[in-house]
């Protein structure tokens, strides 16, 4: 990437952390992913050869250091989180940034669903939750989570397991909500939104997500470890 050749601060961390996808490839690893598939899942949009070289980049500027098996951030990088975090305020301040029909990824955002479960508010036993977007084409359309205390599994294909929970919604109303910008309550309204199962399990299945790290009322919350 050619500098700006300013003296300016901005300037000079731009000359960093301005290529396309760098910053959240940070974010991702803010986010706790340790490995490079870790890092595309979050971003399932990069193309391979895009993130090979933004992590180089990254590791050439002392933001990201490889480790066995994995990368990782620096100190300099860890201290990018209150600018990841202003930057998502800014983008939510009156709708900057709107979401666009483009931004709505089923992939990214059930990943980012699994690693944001809070565990010590689940049920003792392993739940199998089932979701379902319903606009969405058979590549896109059905994920299950499988619940635990100890582990959280993101899965693309039905493993066979009994479905305690089937939640089907639009992919907007439940990106929506995961953003902060509907509550529970609002969601459950929305037109094409369905919960089914076990009554006491749909019932608490609200509180077993934190939800986005950078939504206004996580304002407080530094960015969460991703389960294991």
């Amino acid at each position: 990437m050619v500098g700006y050749g300013q003296f300016c601060a901005v300037a000079r961390a731009l000359d960093v952390l301005g290529e396309r996808w760098a910053l959240l490839v940070a974010r991702e690893l803010l986010l706790g992913a340790t490995t490079f598939s870790d890092i595309r899942r979050g971003l399932p949009r990069i193309p391979r050869a895009t993130l090979s070289s933004r992590l180089r980049s990254l590791c050439r500027s002392g933001i990201v250091e490889a480790t066995e098996g994995g990368y990782r951030l620096t100190e300099a990088g860890t201290a990018l989180a209150p600018v990841l975090r202003e930057l998502a305020r800014w983008a939510t301040v009156d709708d900057r940034a709107a979401l666009s029909d483009d931004d709505l990824d089923t992939a990214a955002l059930t990943w980012d669903i699994r690693r944001r479960v809070d565990t010590a508010a689940l049920p003792a036993r392993t739940v199998v939750l089932a979701v379902e977007f319903t606009d969405r084409a058979p590549a896109d359309r059905h994920f299950w989570l499988h619940l635990s205390r100890t582990e959280v599994n993101l899965c693309r294909e039905d493993t066979g397991a009994s479905v305690d929970i089937w939640f089907a919604a639009p992919t907007r109303a439940a990106t929506q909500w995961w953003l902060g910008q509907l509550s529970w309550a609002q969601l459950i309204r929305r037109p094409g939104v369905r919960i089914q199962g076990d009554t006491a399990l749909t019932s608490q299945m609200r509180h077993w997500f934190l939800r986005y790290v950078f939504a206004p009322d996580n304002a407080t919350a530094g960015p969460a470890k991703q389960q294991a």
